[in-house]
């Protein structure tokens, strides 16, 4: 899959794509994303399945809570299903999410060929501007009658079709386009646009563990200052917690505190690839990120280079209230981890 993300990167770069290649550790295959791209305020969390018919569905859910979170849209590349190679020029859907080739890819990136096969069960269905054929239909003198008996379908089919209550097959939208001599009739999908529904609740993408007491400790302080954590600790995210306002319900806002990656007093230490990798991440979607240590924690000499805040559990203990935590914070920014 390397090779997979490496071409996408270098198309997207192409496309004129600021792109955002992660260096995750070797459980990368757990983050919902493989690189991130931006072009101007066009954002794509992109991932890629080898088998799209052998996902983890908290992958899903967790592509689809960051795209809600960070005002983004996935954009999901698959090689095949249980069955066979994905074709090219089709959309796949997988829990209400599109997923497409590389290649398909490349033309929308290239030629804006959007897909407009839709893969089903028994075969593609062809997404035909009914309006359109009825035009050309008419302006070549075929009446629905002449034009169904051409193809080999009844009047009334092709009745459902100009009607678009019935999407052609791709071997009948096929031979309808050879027949009327056009390909314009083929409505395109544009997947950069696909509407992403969020059917479940926040609590849902959360892995059922336990905080340990440090964890627990944490969540207090901060309930006690007026806001909220969200805690996410399967590994699909760089980050184990969110701390929102608590008005901060379902997703209905999307102003979000600082994304805390990582509890120190669980690994004892701070990698510099980690803490490199959020700061982008958080830079990427204009977010602040924040570290909360134990008092004994010890701050290793790469942090001072990272401007990434880090504030002890004391320091934290002595924040009264929601102004105060966002000041502390907003002043941490400026000169980072001097406690």
């Amino acid at each position: 899959m390397k090779l997979l993300i490496q071409r996408i990167n270098q198309l997207l770069k192409e496309a004129k794509f600021e792109t955002f290649v992660f260096d995750f550790p070797s459980h990368i295959n757990k983050f919902c994303y493989d690189l991130i791209v931006k072009r101007n305020d066009l954002v794509f969390i992109i991932k890629t399945f080898q088998n799209i018919d052998n996902i983890n569905e908290d992958i899903i859910k967790g592509i689809k809570l960051l795209s809600k979170l960070l005002n983004s849209k996935p954009l999901l590349i698959g090689v095949k299903n249980r069955y066979k190679k994905l074709e090219d020029n089709t959309i796949y859907l997988r829990y209400d999410v599109p997923f497409i080739t590389v290649t398909t890819l490349e033309g929308i990136l290239k030629n804006e060929l959007y897909p407009f096969i839709f893969a089903r069960r028994g075969g593609g269905i062809v997404f035909i501007d009914g309006k359109l054929l009825k035009t050309i239909r008419e302006e070549q003198n075929k009446t629905r009658k002449e034009l169904s008996e051409e193809i080999g379908i009844t009047k009334r089919t092709l009745c459902s079709y100009e009607n678009e209550n019935m999407r052609p097959s791709k071997q009948i939208a096929e031979k309808i386009s050879e027949i009327l001599k056009s390909k314009s009739i083929f409505r395109e999908i544009n997947v950069f646009n696909w509407d992403i529904k969020i059917d479940f609740k926040i609590k849902e993408i959360k892995k059922n563990e336990e905080l340990n007491q440090f964890e627990e400790h944490i969540q207090n302080i901060i309930k006690d200052i007026g806001i909220k954590t969200n805690w996410y600790k399967t590994g699909l995210f760089p980050f184990d917690m969110l701390i929102s306002p608590q008005k901060w319900d379902n997703l209905s806002e999307n102003q979000i505190y600082p994304l805390c990656s990582d509890i120190a007093n669980v690994k004892q230490e701070i990698d510099k690839n980690s803490l490199i990798n959020l700061l982008t991440f958080t830079k990427l979607f204009q977010k602040d990120a924040l570290f909360i240590v134990d008092n004994d924690f010890k701050f290793p000499n790469f942090t001072s280079k990272v401007q990434i805040p880090i504030i002890k559990i004391r320091t934290l203990e002595k924040i009264d209230n929601e102004d105060e935590f966002i000041d502390y914070i907003q002043n941490l920014k400026i000169k980072p981890n001097k406690e």
